[in-house]
């Protein structure tokens, strides 16, 4: 009986310090994540047609509190933006670099995108529809050689600039060469 009630207390205390461990490891409070976009004020994209190389830019906008949190940890920020663009776009793309312009609150992200030109036209799907965006839908500003939208994308104002080395054609997610 006497060994039964010891059992008894070593189960009971093994479950409070268990419970104890838990209780403080929940406690505990959680490291923050560095946002990639959401708090983002402007977002501004530039895409560069050259070959059948296309150079994609975009540019981040912050206020001072969030850019300032953003410098604390530019690796984990930098490796967020990348696989971010990887997951949102699932192109193939190198080339990645990520930047940060202090002196205007900025970040920076340059890659260069292979696969989307066929030597007749440019396909955009892959950067339209996740965006939810059509060139001619949604409509893009069409001059010569360049293609360019306005807007929020959920609550970021962007602007989206596409530059091409010559005169365009399009329809709502290819560009190609116009004939005039």
């Amino acid at each position: 009986m006497k060994k039964l009630r010891q059992n008894v207390w070593i189960i009971v205390a093994i479950a409070i310090l268990g419970a104890l461990v838990i209780g403080l490891w929940s406690c505990q409070e959680a490291s923050p994540t560095l946002k990639v976009d959401e708090g983002a004020a402007e977002r501004i994209i530039r895409i560069e047609a050259q070959g059948d190389v296309i150079h994609y830019q975009e540019t981040l906008c912050w206020d001072e509190r969030e850019f300032s949190e953003i410098l604390v940890n530019k690796n984990d920020f930098s490796f967020n933006q990348i696989e971010k663009f990887k997951k949102t776009y699932n192109v193939s793309a190198d080339n990645f670099n990520v930047e940060f312009v202090e002196g205007k609150n900025s970040t920076l992200i340059r890659c260069d995108i292979h696969g989307k030109f066929t030597g007749n036209w440019y396909d955009f799907h892959w950067f339209l529809n996740p965006l939810d965006l059509d060139f001619l839908n949604s409509p893009f500003d069409k001059s010569e050689r360049t293609l360019s939208w306005d807007g929020f994308i959920g609550r970021i104002s962007t602007y989206i600039v596409l530059e091409f080395p010559f005169s365009i054609s399009n329809c709502h997610a290819h560009v190609w060469k116009s004939e005039s």
